[in-house]
């Protein structure tokens, strides 16, 4: 029998759960060989935060392809021109008069397929942060094989041989695609909705309404350009940088799995937790720690210390929507101080970026090598209240105005 699950429209700003996360799950999954997506619009950035699974898994025989509508101005010239570089397959449908409107993204292998058919588009809003609903259908093959048929037959029904809307992308059309103005820049793009309002003014923005929204996911960091090599020597190929993602929480989980937590980082680098939060779930921090720390000078104790560090990824967010400061698989040295019952974590980065109080929401990473994935809400952050209202249990101690923490 398919198996049936849902992601709700609120999973998505609460960083539940998300397509981003569901999606890299399924390219990173061996029983499949393919994913095919058709999409009413699509942009560089989930595409970009997809690359190096992507990249890892076409190497292997992986083949992407994708149908994408290019009507009302919602598809960039950055996400074609990304799609003609790393999927092995690209079209796009247009009719004049209609809209191509669907989003579903098919994985198929021997043994198994997946199906997301919903509202979601291939855009950072729809793949994380907007307000969207999808349905998840598992089959396993070949005895579902015939329940899988209605969206094989989609795909092959919007393909150039059967529907004479759907046109292959080359370099060549995508060329003139932005130069008639159909495909436009991404940069574009941003600056027409910041003076969508009448007049071209921007639309007022609604007051928060307390919902403890996470941002999106950090962009992977830019590959560095190779230094030239000096004649007669060769340089080796940068190496493709690791995604980054929001955690995925399952609804059914009853075990934390992200902490909101404000922090007063110290000139040394040094933020506490809450040994409170730890004992109330050990699980989360995999306390009691395992190993013991290396006294710098001889004779001095050594405490319990988390081995070895967790690699984490950290955004710091202010006023602006991007991150004024980012770590990518960052090593937070992680100590128990048992004489003070402290747990102390390392971020030198952090000082003078992050004032006092200012929250951070530690959360369970699902991307490989990644432990946890960290962002740090400042004072100025427009989620910043919302995140303050999160924490609802008053640490001890802590003087005139004592910390505080929450689980989500």
């Amino acid at each position: 029998m398919v198996d049936i699950s849902l992601i709700n429209p609120i999973d998505q700003p609460t960083g539940r759960v998300r397509l981003l996360n569901e999606l890299r799950s399924g390219v990173n999954d061996g029983r499949f060989n393919s994913l095919k997506a058709v999409v009413a619009f699509a942009k560089s950035g989930p595409l970009l935060r997809l690359h190096s699974a992507i990249t890892v898994r076409r190497a292997l025989g992986f083949r992407v392809e994708a149908v994408i509508g290019v009507d009302q101005l919602g598809t960039s010239a950055q996400a074609l021109k990304f799609a003609l570089e790393n999927f092995d397959g690209i079209y796009f449908t247009r009719e004049p008069g209609r809209t191509f409107h669907p989003k579903i993204y098919i994985f198929e292998g021997a043994s198994h397929a997946r199906v997301f058919v919903g509202s979601n588009n291939l855009t950072v809003g729809g793949t994380e942060t907007n307000f969207e609903t999808s349905i998840r259908l598992d089959f396993s093959l070949p005895s579902e094989a015939s329940a899988l048929t209605p969206f094989t037959n989609l795909w092959d029904e919007l393909m150039p041989s059967s529907c004479p809307a759907t046109t292959v992308l080359t370099t060549a059309i995508l060329e003139n695609l932005v130069a008639d103005g159909t495909v436009p820049d991404e940069r574009a793009m941003r600056t027409s909705v910041a003076t969508s309002g009448a007049g071209g003014t921007t639309a007022p923005t609604p007051p928060r309404s307390g919902l403890p929204v996470l941002p999106p996911s950090a962009l992977p960091p830019k590959k560095k350009k190779p230094a030239k090599a000096a004649a007669g020597t060769s340089s080796a190929p940068p190496a493709v940088p690791s995604p980054v993602s929001l955690p995925t929480v399952p609804q059914s989980s009853s075990a934390a799995q992200a902490l909101a937590i404000q922090i007063k980082p110290h000139n040394n680098g040094e933020i506490f937790l809450s040994v409170t939060a730890a004992l109330q779930y050990p699980s989360f921090f995999r306390f009691p720690f395992n190993g013991q720390t290396t006294p710098k000078i001889p004779g001095n104790p050594s405490y319990p210390q988390l081995t070895p560090d967790p690699v984490v990824n950290i955004a710091v967010f202010g006023a602006a929507s991007t991150p004024i400061l980012t770590l990518n698989a960052y090593p937070l040295n992680t100590v128990y101080y048992e004489k003070k019952s402290e747990i102390r974590i390392t971020a030198s980065p952090l000082v003078g970026v992050v004032p006092d109080y200012s929250v951070m929401v530690m959360a369970k990473s699902s991307t490989p090598g990644i432990d946890y994935e960290i962002t740090i809400h400042t004072p100025t952050s427009p989620d910043y209240a919302a995140w303050v209202a999160t924490c609802n249990q008053q640490m001890p101690g802590g003087g005139s105005l004592p910390r505080k923490f929450g689980w989500l």
